[in-house]
């Protein structure tokens, strides 16, 4: 036999075993309720994850991966929810990245998020504010201390 025959001969057997071992693979995974379901709801719960913690970004500074975390964690806590608690944490993490990767434009502009930056410039003006605040009540017990003097001083005359 020729080696062009045999490769030919090899090629023809793959080809013609991959539909048999695709229908075999379908009807496996078809047959398993769970695989179906956890199929049918985690990219849904993976995108609803993404956005939760974009979300959460536009208010508190996070960094990447910590939005990532608390992604998977969301959708741990809802597959659980669905009785599909011994998911792969992988699998999970795949899916919070690829809606991640489809959302990124789209998140980016509906919800900005804020910086460590913002944040520093917020917690300095918060403290600011807290100062004028204390140093405006101080004034006022100044005030009241020198109103309360005043009348000592005149009961005394």
């Amino acid at each position: 036999m020729d080696t062009n025959t045999i490769t030919k001969l090899i090629t023809t057997i793959a080809i013609a075993a991959i539909p048999i071992i695709g229908a075999y693979v379908s009807k496996v995974i078809l047959g398993n309720k769970q695989v179906v379901n956890l199929i049918q709801v985690l990219s849904p719960l993976a995108k609803d994850a993404v956005v939760a913690m974009q979300k959460l970004g536009v208010t508190e500074y996070l960094e990447g991966e910590t939005k990532k975390l608390g992604a998977v964690d969301i959708v741990k806590q809802a597959l659980s929810a669905l009785g599909l608690s011994d998911t792969d944490e992988t699998l999970i993490k795949n899916a919070v990245e690829k809606e991640y990767a489809l959302l990124i434009n789209e998140l980016d502009q509906t919800y900005p998020q804020i910086t460590e930056e913002q944040v520093k410039e917020q917690e300095q003006a918060a403290q600011q504010q807290s100062e004028l605040a204390k140093a405006d009540e101080l004034a006022k017990a100044q005030q009241a201390l020198a109103d309360a003097q005043a009348k000592v001083n005149a009961l005394q005359n």
